[in-house]
């Protein structure tokens, strides 16, 4: 007989579009990498000369001319795929239909309908957050959408124009958004170029605005920084003496569903306040050197305030680990049995409604499903099961409105205290700082004119040192001993000779 299909009407697998969303975003990263890249552009040129001189004296290089043609070919290839910007573009532009083998994607309303469906689901959770103090990964996704946005456009060729306008409007709020340490994405600029025929509907006066809205952005972080920095500094410090009362206390028997709730709470909120503060570093910084526009040794100071803020929270997870294992371990079995519990509520309902079904048996078997995913290590895996198990058995109003929403903050925090540890490393990694070297040795005047806290110094070269990582990977050198090596005698001379014009001051 015909395999049976579950009834999908009313169902919408939401976490498979993002996770599109997210494969289109490394699309979008790679494109903004080799746009940005002076110096790769730069000596591309230069070998495709040699080429030309080669190709007037073969004998010279010893290559045979046979070779040679196959072989520029084969540069003209990797240049179209790779250094033209088009990554992503070729991606999107592909024969998804298939009529030899009766596949047709772009007739096909229903996909197209639950595809924009989806689009317009992600974006409405997260404008809600983004830009606000509890925004922790919306930025990701709202590049995620606008890849979205495009994909569906080149399979539909139709444009949603409501929501064009207010995947625009995001930009007033988040001029731009930083893909990975120093390359910055304005999404305007990129939805205007990837959906021309969308663009020519808007109004120019519209998108100009948006454009202009970049510079008022920088000159209003320029003035609140300062201020910035004051706040962050006594959220920072009240949430490190909060972490280390919260973590050094003895567990009362009577009082432990509080004692990791509480615990719970204070991790997620060290995450927030590093996203928020990396958030403001990376995203001023980037604009500035994108946009090229000089930034003032005020605003430099306060920047690098902010880079020892976040290694501060770094440090407190980092000084506590022991005793945060622990309790990440005892708050997930909690978050897991609050989840199970709304569950079971749910799955008597479906049990006690005694019309029989195929729609309720799926229900039922999904959410038996999430059950046995919630009963074990809470791995990435088997909360992805639970949350497409979810998908299916939110259906028939199994649970009330204010049961779900709880359901899905308990499982937002199991997210978040599960993925702790790469968490705190992913929100304060500094290596951005790499490619903004230069604020060093203004940083360093403003720590010897205020020699009261010379110990903020180490959080400093910790933020430098996480630029260390990537160029152990370095292919460009003989040895990436040799960047290394660079780095850190680049460094070092700045400190030195900081330090000898201070104390020869002193003299």
């Amino acid at each position: 007989g015909a395999a049976k299909i579950i009834e999908s009407s009313g169902v919408h697998f939401q976490v498979l579009y993002e996770h599109l969303g997210e494969l289109l975003v490394v699309l979008i990263t790679l494109d903004e990498i080799m746009e940005n890249h002076c110096t790769l552009k730069d000596h591309w040129k230069m070998y495709k000369r040699l080429l030309k001189s080669v190709h007037h004296n073969p004998g010279k290089f010893s290559i045979p001319e046979e070779k040679l043609k196959p072989f520029e070919k084969l540069l003209l290839k990797l240049e179209g795929q790779l250094l033209d910007g088009m990554i992503l573009q070729a991606c999107v532009e592909q024969r998804f239909d298939d009529p030899a083998k009766g596949v047709a994607v772009s007739k096909n309303s229903a996909f197209a309908e639950e595809f924009a469906f989806n689009i317009r689901s992600i974006f409405t959770n997260v404008e809600s957050k983004i830009g606000e103090p509890s925004e922790v990964d919306q930025r990701d996704k709202y590049a995620g959408v606008c890849g979205l946005f495009v994909l569906h456009f080149h399979i539909f060729r139709s444009v949603d124009k409501k929501l064009y306008k207010s995947l625009l409007d995001v930009c007033k709020k988040v001029p731009a958004v930083t893909l990975i340490a120093n390359i910055i994405w304005f999404p305007d600029t990129f939805l205007t170029a990837k959906v021309p025929a969308a663009a020519k509907l808007m109004d120019k006066k519209n998108l100009q605005a948006i454009k202009a809205q970049r510079d008022t952005y920088l000159q209003q972080r320029a003035q609140t920084l300062t201020k910035d920095v004051q706040s962050y500094y006594v959220f920072v410090t009240s949430w490190m003496m909060k972490m280390e009362s919260i973590l050094s206390k003895e567990h009362k028997h009577d009082k432990l569903a509080e004692d990791h709730n509480s615990r719970c709470n204070v991790f997620v909120q060290g995450i927030l306040y590093a996203y928020s503060i990396g958030t403001i570093i990376k995203t001023t910084m980037n604009m500035y050197m994108s946009m090229q526009r000089p930034m003032t040794k005020t605003s430099v100071k306060a920047l690098c305030r902010l880079v020892e803020l976040l290694k501060a929270v770094e440090h407190t997870f980092h000084r506590r680990s022991m005793v945060v294992a622990d309790s990440v371990s005892l708050i997930t079995l909690q978050l897991q049995s609050q989840a199970l519990n709304a569950i079971s509520t749910a799955k008597k309902r479906v049990i006690s409604d005694k019309k029989y079904s195929e729609q309720r048996l799926d229900v039922l078997s999904s959410l038996v499903l999430a059950e046995n995913a919630l009963s074990g290590p809470s791995t990435k895996e088997r909360r992805l099961v639970v949350s497409l198990a979810l998908c299916v058995g939110t259906q028939l109003k199994t649970f009330k409105d204010e049961e779900l929403l709880l359901l899905q903050i308990v499982l937002k925090k199991l997210d978040l205290i599960s993925e702790l540890s790469e968490r705190v490393r992913l929100q304060c990694d500094c290596s951005f700082l790499y490619w903004h070297r230069a604020v060093f040795p203004i940083y360093l005047d403003d720590v010897y004119d205020n020699a009261v806290d010379a110990a903020r110094i180490h959080y400093m070269f910790s933020a430098l040192r996480d630029g260390v990582p990537c160029m152990l990977h370095a292919k460009h050198l003989e040895s990436c001993d040799q960047l290394l090596q660079c780095f850190d005698k680049e460094i070092m001379d700045v400190f030195n000779e900081v330090s000898n014009v201070r104390s020869s001051m002193r003299l």
